[in-house]
This record gives C-alpha cells, sequence and structure tokens, in this order.
C-alpha cells in the first residue's frame, strides 16, 4: 500500500492501487496508468462525489 494512504487504509472504498492510479488518470489525463482497466465514467464521479474513504460510521463520527 502506498505511504500516503497507509493510514486511512482500513476506510478506503477501493483498493489503494486502484485510488492510485484514479488520481494519477484524473491529475494526468494523458498518461496510461489504467491502459489495462480504464476507469468507468461513473466511477469516476463516485469517486470525485464521495471521495476516496468509507462513510464513517456512527462510533466514529463521535
Amino acid at each position: 500500500m502506498s505511504p500516503l494512504f497507509a493510514p486511512e487504509g482500513d476506510r478506503l472504498r477501493l483498493p489503494a492501487d486502484r485510488l492510485a492510479a484514479l488520481f494519477l488518470a484524473v491529475l494526468l489525463p494523458g498518461r496510461p496508468p489504467l491502459a489495462d482497466d480504464p476507469p468507468a465514467p461513473a466511477e469516476l464521479v463516485d469517486l470525485f462525489l464521495h471521495g476516496a474513504l468509507a462513510p464513517a460510521t456512527p462510533e466514529e463520527s463521535r
């Protein structure tokens, strides 16, 4: 797992390698980090709207 994702690794909505590739695809669209598995538009929209972390549980919200 990338050190950048490690602090929240247990709360990620997607695997860390997929999140890293999606962020690179958004930041550098001409770069082919996802050539074998390009993101669906819905996947990018979901990441943009809801972020990389899963929703907090009620216990975490306190």
